[in-house]
């Protein structure tokens, strides 16, 4: 039905309502806001499947029974997660009589999610710039080292050393961002053998600190739908960081298992596999729990802060996502959940 293809079409989430407070409809990003796919939940009321959540509930009612309109403003409701929230409720009227209530939810996104328009942006800049420097970055290093070659006073061979060190430190950078502007290559992928990978390259940082590695694997894991190189960057990214946090050693934890739960994302039911990486460093302060994958955020004096927003691009362009945990308390630490679909 055209209706119902525009209606689905919306950015909004929209459930309709009959007399008796029963869902008869839901579009797709209402089944996507509430984790839960149309069949089960049309026919049943809205506080049955979200017992903890009184004030939308008790508001469904007052539209049924008086007629009238309500709505909210960054209103914080409770659908099995918290959720922030602009809401309108409003009777719903065929042939003039009152059939029910009409719910149009948007869902207020964090900071963090509304910057990535701008992000995805601006790492498309970033690549076409990197393109345009590297050939020449590469012709200044081969001069470079021509010239090396032919010069035979010592200190004039240490500054073209410099020069040859630097272009490659700037030519692996540029890498990176010619890496992260191409869209993944999805195919089969061993999750556990990209973790160990980046952990073979990170071992000389992991001995020197002192910090063991417990790895609790589930062997069972299918495989995930990925690109490898760029899943290889954001477990790199990611133990980096972790190694950093633990700078008199700690412990590094690597934990892979099937998530627990099924969540409705694009019309479809999906499961991922969650990898944890947990240290035992001081953690993250709460207030900036927010801002650690935005761009450019970074407390490090050497850092570019483009470590985890690029990681989170990564595993959004997978069809994934990060969650972060810390309760910065002593010796608690940071973990990383990382979320990546399994291969359909």
């Amino acid at each position: 039905m055209l209706f119902e293809a525009l209606v689905n079409s919306l950015e909004a989430a929209i459930i309709l309502f009959n007399k008796k407070a029963v869902i008869t409809f839901i579009n797709k990003t209402g089944e996507e806001f509430v984790g839960k796919g149309s069949k089960e939940l049309i026919g049943r009321r809205f506080k049955e499947l979200f017992p903890e959540e009184k004030v939308v509930s008790r508001l469904i009612k007052k539209t049924i029974s008086e007629g009238r309109s309500f709505s909210g403003r960054e209103v914080d409701i409770n659908i099995g997660r918290t959720a922030n929230v602009d809401f309108n409720l409003s009777p719903f009227f065929l042939d003039g009589e009152n059939e029910g209530s009409l719910l149009s939810l948007r869902e207020n996104i964090a900071i963090a999610e509304r910057e990535d328009y701008s992000f995805d942006s601006l790492v498309y800049l970033l690549g076409s710039i990197a393109h345009e420097i590297k050939n020449p970055l590469g012709g200044i290093k081969g001069a470079a080292q021509l010239l090396r070659d032919k010069v035979k006073d010592k200190n004039s061979t240490e500054y073209i050393s410099l020069i040859v060190r630097e272009t490659d430190r700037l030519n692996s950078v540029l890498q990176d961002y010619l890496t992260i502007s191409r869209k993944p290559v999805l195919h089969q992928v061993n999750i556990h053998e990209v973790i160990e990978k980046a952990i073979s390259i990170m071992n000389i940082p992991l001995k020197n600190g002192k910090i063991p590695i417990h790895r609790l694997y589930d062997p069972s894991l299918p495989r995930v739908s990925g690109d490898e190189g760029k899943l290889l960057q954001v477990f790199l990214n990611i133990i980096k960081n972790a190694i950093e946090a633990m700078p008199r050693g700690g412990r590094l934890s690597i934990t892979t298992k099937p998530s627990s739960e099924y969540v409705m994302q694009r019309g479809k039911i999906r499961r991922w596999a969650v990898t944890s990486i947990e240290d035992t460093g001081k953690g993250i302060p709460q207030d900036e729990l927010q801002k650690i994958f935005l761009p450019f955020y970074t407390k490090k004096k050497r850092g570019t802060g483009l470590g985890l927003a690029l990681s989170k691009k990564i595993i959004k362009d997978h069809n994934g996502f990060i969650k972060v945990e810390s309760p910065h308390q002593a010796n608690r630490g940071t973990t990383f959940q990382i979320y990546i679909p399994f291969e359909e």
